[in-house]
This record gives structure tokens, C-alpha cells and sequence, in this order.
């Protein structure tokens, strides 16, 4: 049965005050932590079995001292952690953000993003997370030179620890680098490739169908390794912007940006696009997060009952 994931809580007001999903500079990774077990605990009772962590748990180095000593300092909260991630059964994941794109033409800036990546995989690997728990990147770069960039991606990733290589997986966008260019770093690195739905809709220039394409990416994964993939559906929703006086402005969303929920009869058809496919979980990236997969799961039910008995 597919997992349903989020990287985000909303339902909870608790856990929202407490900012588990906002940057907390100066505070303890232990404290971090603490809220990480809370939602853990939050998703169980909602069945909630796979979980984006935040990607800012560590401090930075400046703040808070190398990724090793502070989770040296947290040992008694990481093994706690570890114990419930094991458990409850939760897969996790993380994305850190666009800046940590070892393909940018920076070479100061990639070797940050090359420290940050390492970082993670010290977190992930202390808190016993399977080697499906990745770390989700994008190829990163500028101008138009996208093979230049896939080659500086590849070039870099043979400087990353042996774990590190084994926990970085590479997302395909919607703008500058599709499906195909992640395959075929892929063929140059060995790293899987995250479908998501949304990107591929956004740019598709080889004009291929869905369920080759979602076929594709599940097809770099290693074998034993339960592939993710990212689902969300375009944002229609005009953005009102005050003006001094008058109406307000009428602001049409841009291309890509995640609507609030997500669209049960999108979603349906990607469950039918990967018939026949091999089993995998997917992250929904919505804006209302938890409240979404909870909706999601309703209208399924409601709408399209032979796709709710696919996912959980």
C-alpha cells in the first residue's frame, strides 16, 4: 500500500506554535528534537506513515558548533527519536533548500551545499533512518548551459562521503532541468530520481506520457529501496494585493506553486497512471500539509473508492 506523506503540520495548533517547522536559531537540537518526537507522535495517530523532517534541525556551524557535536550533545533525544522513528514505522525524508544544489557554478557555494548535504546524512544516519529516508536535491545552476551543470553536479558528488552518496537523491523541476536531465545524471552518478507530478507537467519537452515517465525515474532506484515521488496540483487562486485605495490588486498565481489541497480527481489519475508500476510513496506537497492528506484521503473515498484502497 502507497504512503501518503507530508512535510508539514497544520492540524495541530501545539505543534504549530511551538515552530517544529521554523527556523529556531540559538535553540538546542535537543529541543528540536523534542517537537520532531511530538509530531511523530501526531502522525501516528493520524496514520500518517511517511514525514519531510525540517530541514534546519542543526544549527549552523557558527551558531551551534559542528552537525557531529551537536548531535554528540543530543545523544539521549537522537536515540529517543531513533526508537520511535523505528516504532512507528515512519519513513522521512529531507529537502534542504534550492541553495544546496551542488550543480551551481559557485564553487564557494557548492562546497556550502557539499557541507550542508554531509550534515544531513550525520542526522539521518544517527537517527537509524532506512536508506529510503533521503535527501532530495535539485541539480541547481544558471544561464543555459544545463549540461555544464549536470557535469559540475557530477563531478561533486564523487567528493561526498560514500554515506552521503548513498542518501542524495536528485528532483527534476519545472523550469530549467526536466525529467530527462535527471535521468541522465542519474546514469552518470547511480543517484534515483524523485518524480513529481507538477514539475512534469511544467515541463515536459519530450512530450512523453505520464506512466513512461513515472516508470522511468522508479526504474533508477536500487533494488529493495521503495522509490518516493512528489505530488501536488497547480495553485488557481488569485493572490489579492491591498492597494491604498480602491480594490485590491488581482495577482494571477505563478506556474508551479502549490495549491492549499490537493485535487482528488488529479490525483486519482496519477494512481491510475502507475498501474502495473512498482510500489512507491508519495510526498503531497500542499500548502495545508497534514489538513490536505486528511482531505485527500476523504475524497478518495468519496470520489474515486478504488484508488482509497491504494494508499494509506
Amino acid at each position: 500500500m502507497m504512503a501518503l506523506g507530508i512535510s508539514k503540520i497544520l492540524g495541530c495548533n501545539r505543534l504549530f506554535q511551538a515552530g517544529v517547522h521554523q527556523s529556531a536559531a540559538g535553540v538546542h537540537l535537543s529541543i528540536r528534537l523534542l517537537w520532531v518526537i511530538e509530531a511523530l507522535r501526531y502522525l501516528q495517530a493520524h496514520h500518517i506513515r511517511f514525514y519531510r523532517l525540517p530541514d534546519d534541525l542543526l544549527a549552523p556551524e557558527a551558531d551551534g558548533g559542528s552537525a557531529a557535536d551537536q548531535i554528540a550533545g543530543a545523544a539521549a533525544m537522537i536515540d529517543e527519536v531513533r526508537s520511535s522513528i523505528q516504532t512507528m514505522a515512519i519513513r522521512l525524508s529531507m529537502h534542504p533548500s534550492p541553495g544546496v544544489a551542488p550543480g551551481i557554478a559557485d564553487d564557494a557555494a557548492a562546497a556550502r551545499a557539499l557541507a550542508s548535504i554531509e550534515s544531513l546524512t550525520l542526522l539521518l544516519d544517527a537517527l537509524g533512518a532506512g536508506r529510503e529516508s533521503v535527501i532530495v536535491l535539485h541539480i541547481g545552476g544558471e544561464g543555459n548551459d544545463s549540461a555544464a551543470a549536470i557535469e559540475r553536479f557530477a563531478a561533486r558528488f564523487e567528493r561526498l562521503s560514500p554515506a552521503a552518496q548513498r542518501r542524495v537523491a536528485v528532483e527534476h523541476d519545472g523550469e530549467r532541468f526536466g525529467l530527462f536531465a535527471a535521468l541522465r545524471l542519474h546514469r552518470f552518478t547511480g543517484m534515483p530520481v524523485i518524480f513529481d507530478a507538477l514539475h512534469f507537467q511544467l515541463r515536459n519537452p519530450e512530450r512523453i506520457g505520464l506512466s513512461e515517465a513515472l516508470g522511468l525515474a522508479l526504474a533508477t532506484w536500487s533494488p529493495g529501496v521503495r522509490p518516493e515521488a512528489h505530488f501536488s496540483t497547480q495553485r488557481t487562486e488569485a493572490h489579492l494585493k491591498p492597494t491604498t485605495r480602491g480594490a485590491p490588486q488581482v495577482m494571477a498565481p505563478r506556474p508551479g506553486q502549490h495549491s492549499d489541497f490537493i485535487n482528488p480527481f488529479e490525483f486519482a489519475a496519477f494512481l491510475t497512471a502507475a498501474r502495473g508500476l512498482p510500489p512507491f510513496d508519495v510526498m503531497l506537497e500542499a500548502k495545508a500539509g497534514d489538513l490536505a492528506l486528511l482531505r485527500l484521503r476523504d475524497d478518495l473515498r468519496r470520489y474515486a473508492p478504488e484508488c482509497a484502497a491504494l494508499v494509506r
